[in-house]
């Protein structure tokens, strides 16, 4: 069985990320799943699930968020064993969906020092895409966004890096307008 100390339970937890320094809070979105569509087409689920008008809430960055209900359970659970499902928060008005992908940022050695002895127990469940020495991009081994969302969270709780966020998509709405 697989470790996975680094995953983040946001149906029973509060989600919430780090921007300048300062802890922003997301609502989960229940009634939205995000399919990262390029697994869903990996897993042979691209049929499944569409960009059509009546079931797309928004689509883009190769991520489609769709309500909840216009999926069966199956499909849902093919979805998320092919690891094709980001969870989806709303922030103010925007939808929001948590890659798996963690971006880290240095301006000495000593936070990259402190970064590295933070993650060196749990090495087994993060991939490293690019290593140099002002800047680490991480990946949970799951490719799962809530695992990012933590990852990146307790690295700047406990390592206070330069700078460290998780890839989001979000869509955000069109602002109405009226004309004159």
């Amino acid at each position: 069985m697989a470790r996975n100390v680094i995953r983040l339970y946001t149906r029973h937890m509060s989600a919430y990320y780090y921007a300048a320094g300062k802890k922003v809070n997301l609502e989960p979105d229940e009634e939205h799943v995000a399919v990262d569509q390029a697994a869903a087409k990996e897993a042979g689920l691209d049929a499944k699930v569409s960009a059509s008008p009546g079931t797309a809430v928004r689509a883009g960055a190769g991520v489609l968020v769709t309500s909840r209900s216009s999926l069966t359970p199956d499909t849902i659970q093919r979805l998320q064993e092919a690891g094709a499902l980001q969870p989806v928060y709303r922030r103010d008005k925007a939808v929001v969906v948590a890659m798996p992908e963690v971006r880290v940022e240095f301006d000495t050695p000593d936070q990259r020092g402190r970064v590295m002895n933070l993650l060196s127990p749990n090495a087994s469940d993060v991939s490293f895409t690019e290593d140099t020495a002002d800047r680490l991009v991480l990946r949970p081994v799951s490719g799962h966004g809530e695992d990012a969302l933590n990852l990146a969270n307790r690295i700047q709780e406990r390592a206070k890096p330069a700078a460290v966020s998780v890839r989001f998509v979000q869509f955000v709405p069109k602002p109405k307008t009226t004309a004159p």
